[in-house]
């Protein structure tokens, strides 16, 4: 009797292990020349997308334009390799540095990605340890003109004092690279975040009001200030936590990468050769 039942278990186990490989295993959707596209494929091709899309990608409309989408990526990829392009000098060096990148991402995954925590209580501890950064704050808002030359900053105080537009002098004269697609506009900043001598000259500014020549290490600034206004304390809230969390990852990821990379580097022969020229 109890060998019967023994029996009948060990049956019973193996046809619910056989059960679930069967339901385990990916439904073919569609073949191109018998190359199977499986639904593994299609969830692999959705998990691609950003999280908010995901409710929409359940629809069978969406993973039918997906479907199709891949189909087309067969096709193309079969003519490519009957074209022999798979083989070109140019394509294998795509491919060598595509599978680089790859492998790149999956060992900066296993190595470093793995061993970076940030726990609630360091959370907690930075937001407690540093008030500064949470307190009420005054900002401000203003654009600059950097020239290499006081007699050069003069001039373009002349030429705004006279009505010339700030952004467009900014455009022209400016030796700051990113006055090109900012016109000079630095954003809102507040105290600390700028060299002590700008600092002191836009918190010392009205309104509205255009600098004197200002020199620092960088040049001579002709300063405009564009707008004021107080950021209000910030509350320890899941939001701020979150953001919290998202720079001490980051900062700990640089950390630990510099030390998996340090380490590396020191098991291995590097012979720089541009720099010795």
């Amino acid at each position: 009797m109890k060998n019967a039942m023994r029996f009948g278990l060990v049956v019973l186990t193996s046809l619910a292990l056989t059960t679930s490989v069967i339901h385990a295993a990916p439904t073919v959707l569609a073949t191109v020349d018998g190359v199977k596209i499986t639904s593994d494929d299609l969830d692999d091709r959705v998990k691609s997308f950003p999280p908010q899309y995901a409710e929409a990608l359940k629809e069978k409309e969406n993973r039918l334009r997906l479907l199709e989408q891949l189909i087309n990526e067969k096709i193309l990829v079969a003519a490519a390799k009957k074209a022999g392009l798979n083989k070109s000098v140019s394509f294998q060096r795509q491919a060598d540095a595509a599978q680089s990148q790859l492998l790149i991402a999956e060992i900066m995954r296993t190595q470093v990605d793995a061993k970076v925590k940030v726990s609630d209580d360091e959370v907690k501890a930075y937001f407690q340890n540093n008030p500064q950064q949470f307190q009420e704050t005054e900002e401000r808002r203003a654009s600059h003109v950097l020239v290499k030359t006081e007699d050069e900053a003069k001039q373009v105080a002349e030429q705004v004092k006279n009505g010339a537009d700030f952004g467009n002098v900014a455009d022209q004269k400016s030796i700051d690279p990113s006055a090109k697609t900012n016109h000079g506009d630095l954003g809102f900043f507040g105290k600390g975040q700028m060299v002590p001598e700008f600092e002191q000259a836009v918190f010392s500014m009205s309104k509205g009001q255009v600098s004197a020549p200002i020199k620092t290490q960088f040049g001579y600034h002709v300063i405009k200030l564009n707008d004021i206004q107080v950021r209000p304390k910030v509350d320890f809230t899941p939001t701020v936590a979150a953001q919290i969390k998202e720079s001490l990852m980051a900062q700990k990821r640089r950390t630990v990468t510099s030390e998996y990379l340090n380490k590396l580097q020191s098991n291995s022969k590097v012979i720089n050769y541009l720099q010795k020229m």
